[in-house]
């Protein structure tokens, strides 16, 4: 298999975190706006992984090297073909865990909806650094 560094993975990890501080930045008093960018993150995480299937598919992975702290010791994502068909149904279940969330939450009239969209968009920084691991 061919290596081929691609900052893909690590912008398919970052797209969570730069939407949770903007779902805590928005706030409770501008909840379709905190919804929104939990919708834009959710399909923009969808299509950095689907641009990753052709690369996988023919064979390569793609890798990422944020930090090297030691030789042998870094801080990386690597993408081979098991681990981009979780990362495409964990981003495909985000779209569709989004919209049934916001008919729970706001069904139930639910207290601290801003802290519970902003904790499911770090959670998905955990998982995608579990679907990606290079170690």
């Amino acid at each position: 298999m061919e290596v081929v560094l691609s900052i893909k993975p690590l912008l398919a990890v970052l797209v969570s975190a730069v939407a949770a501080l903007l779902i805590l930045f928005t706030g409770e008093a501008k909840r379709n706006l905190r919804e929104f960018w939990t919708l834009v993150a959710a399909v923009t995480k969808f299509s950095i992984v689907v641009s990753m299937i052709p690369a996988v598919l023919s064979g390569k992975v793609l890798e990422y090297t944020v930090i090297s702290l030691f030789p042998g010791v870094a801080f990386q994502f690597r993408v081979d073909a098991f681990g981009l068909i979780f990362a495409t149904l964990a981003s495909a279940l985000w779209i569709a865990t989004f919209f049934y969330s916001i008919g729970y939450m706001r069904g139930l009239q639910a207290q601290a909806q801003t802290r519970f969209f902003f904790c499911f968009a770090w959670a998905l920084i955990a998982r995608w650094e579990l679907l990606f691991p290079a170690t």
